[in-house]
């Protein structure tokens, strides 16, 4: 039996599509799914002055905050993307997001949200259950925050025995399962060349997040400015990059490695993918669209 159910939630949209025997009351599953949402955007939506990662961009430096179990699992996932990229994908760089026009206005946008960097990953987390401020350091979470609550729907509709599923929120994907037909759960990514048709993923077993600045951008001093910071040797030599999507066992990880990806250009963010052994597409406003070896692997 097919089951539907929509909503809104992190200032976008979700979704999840199972398969499961009759008897299940959608309310109890969508009572469940809302409460995994308030859980995480209590724990980090900088957008909710109470939430534990707005506490903590409050704190005078040398405090700590005791945080809760997703906080402490998306940060120690963070803190593995952003050591693995070289820093391209950062947690503490929140204040330059704010001071690049994005994100909520206010704690950590001027001189003292500037604190990021190797240096300082190990002073954060230096423990499971604690996070510590070592002054200067503003955390931003969004760009793997939406990933993780997308696991988390998948794991809500696992505890009522649901395993052939499709789960979303604002365009990332987890599917898990194969539908009653045996076809797999088929997602269409957007293509940012206007005219080109979408990209078409059979999702089973994986997540899928996207991420780049072809919708969210503005122009300061004629110029484009991204959401997404760039590292400081960002380059692109194939073309005009729009956007990175990843393919991972993970949508957390997938989340975070788009960004991190899209962050560092194609070159050295192809070059990264091959060596981690990433399944990574790159589509551009101008140029034919890219892939990593592992997801040129599976077309064939």
């Amino acid at each position: 039996m097919g089951m539907r159910l929509r909503g809104l939630t992190m200032g976008t949209s979700w979704s999840a599509t199972w398969c499961a025997a009759p008897g299940l009351p959608e309310e109890t599953v969508r009572a469940a799914l809302e409460a995994s949402f308030a859980q995480i955007i209590a724990s980090m939506s900088p957008w909710e002055p109470a939430s534990l990662i707005s506490q903590f961009n409050r704190l005078a430096p040398g405090d700590s905050l005791t945080i809760d179990a997703p906080f402490a699992e998306v940060m120690a996932m963070a803190l593995e993307v952003a050591r693995a990229s070289g820093g391209a994908f950062d947690p503490c760089l929140g204040g330059e997001v704010m001071r690049r026009g994005f994100g909520p206005a206010g704690i950590g946008a001027g001189e003292a949200g500037r604190a990021h960097g190797p240096g300082i990953w190990s002073q954060v987390l230096p423990e499971s259950e604690r996070i510590f401020q070592p002054g200067g350091v503003t955390l931003d979470l969004n760009a793997i925050a939406k990933g993780y609550a997308v696991d988390q729907m998948g794991r809500t509709l696992e505890r009522f025995g649901i395993t052939q599923y499709l789960v979303e929120i604002g365009g990332e994907f987890a599917g898990r399962g194969v539908k009653p037909d045996r076809s797999p759960w088929w997602v269409d990514l957007e293509n940012p060349s206007s005219g080109e048709a979408p990209w078409r993923i059979a999702l089973v077993g994986h997540g899928v997040a996207t991420s780049g600045d072809y919708r969210q951008q503005i122009v300061r001093d004629c110029l484009k400015v991204s959401h997404i910071v760039p590292a400081v040797s960002r380059s692109c030599r194939l073309g005009d990059l729009a956007s990175v999507t990843v393919v991972h066992e993970n949508c957390a990880l997938a989340d975070a490695w788009a960004t991190a990806i899209f962050a560092m250009g194609d070159g050295a963010g192809l070059a990264l993918a091959d060596r981690l052994g990433l399944a990574v597409l790159l589509q551009y406003r101008d140029a034919p669209a890219k892939t990593s070896t592992r997801l040129a692997g599976w077309q064939n």
